[in-house]
This record gives structure tokens, C-alpha cells and sequence, in this order.
């Protein structure tokens, strides 16, 4: 079943491409920041402790990785709290992001998520069967999964 708020949000952005005769290659960087942040919410809350640590650090992505503003991070960042609340179903997500991003985009996606998980400096049972799920959602091999936590590993670590 479709999150009422994730249903709304992406009706919107089809409804943008429609009006404006867009393709989906000119979502703005606002609307693929939301989705993104939607899915690193989802794995932040996959341990059912979502920290300020991982908040913290999700704005720094979007800062630093995706170059969004402030006002924008904080705007992504409620939609994608308030679509996380909702029970955003995982499957419409990571198809949209699939069908949004290339490959390299979904590598670097992965290690944000990555980064996330190893925030805390535990991964649980939960977040490991998260990135399972994840891997075989956007059709990624389980050596581009490690690649990806080996890569978070070494970000975190500098």
C-alpha cells in the first residue's frame, strides 16, 4: 500500500512533468534530493534510532554531496521525514530512484546510505537486512554492496 504523503509528493512531481512537458531527466536536484533523502530516512530509522548523528550527518550530505542550500535542506529534509512517517513503501521508492539515476548515482546513493548505518559505529540485524533488501531492490551485486560499505568506511574514517 502507497504512503499517503510519498503518493502525493510524487503525483506532484508527475503532474510538474506533464504541465510543463518535461521528461524525467529535468527533475530539478530538489526533487531528486527529496527522494534520496527519503531513502537515507528509511535506513536511519531501520534500527528504530533515528540520531541527531544520523540527521546531522544527512544534512552534511546534502550539503556537501547533492550542493543543496540550507533553506533546501531543511525543506527536503521535512518532506522527507513527513513522507518516512507516512510508511513510505520501499519498493515505489526505489523504483522511482532506479528509474531517476544511473548506475554511478545509485553506487553513490548506496554509500550514503552506508554511511548512515556506520554512523553509530553498529550495524544491526535490521540495517544489514535493509542493505540486503536494498542490493537486490536496485539490482546491484553483492560486491558492489561491499564497495560501497568498504567506500562509507574509508569517508568516515578521514
Amino acid at each position: 500500500m502507497f504512503a499517503r504523503g510519498y503518493l502525493y509528493y510524487m503525483l506532484e512531481i508527475f503532474e510538474k512533468i506533464k504541465k510543463n512537458n518535461l521528461k524525467i531527466d529535468d527533475f530539478n536536484n530538489l526533487d531528486k534530493a527529496t527522494l534520496i533523502t527519503t531513502l537515507l530516512v528509511e535506513c536511519a530509522k531501520s534500527d528504530d534510532n533515528f540520531s541527531e548523528t544520523e540527521t546531522d550527518l544527512i544534512k552534511r550530505i546534502l550539503k556537501n554531496k547533492l550542493h543543496l542550500e540550507d533553506s533546501d535542506i531543511q525543506n527536503c529534509l521535512s518532506k522527507a521525514t513527513e513522507n518516512s512517517e507516512e510508511s513510505v513503501e520501499i519498493y515505489s521508492l526505489t523504483k522511482d530512484i532506479r528509474d531517476n539515476f544511473n548506475k554511478e548515482e545509485i553506487l553513490l546513493i548506496f554509500e550514503y546510505l552506508w554511511k548512515i548505518i556506520l554512523s553509530d559505529g553498529v550495524v544491526d540485524d535490521f540495517e544489514s537486512s535493509m542493505m540486503t533488501k536494498l542490493t537486490g531492490l536496485f539490482h546491484l551485486s553483492g560486491k558492489e554492496n561491499a564497495e560501497a560499505k568498504n567506500n562509507a568506511k574509508d569517508s568516515l574514517n578521514q
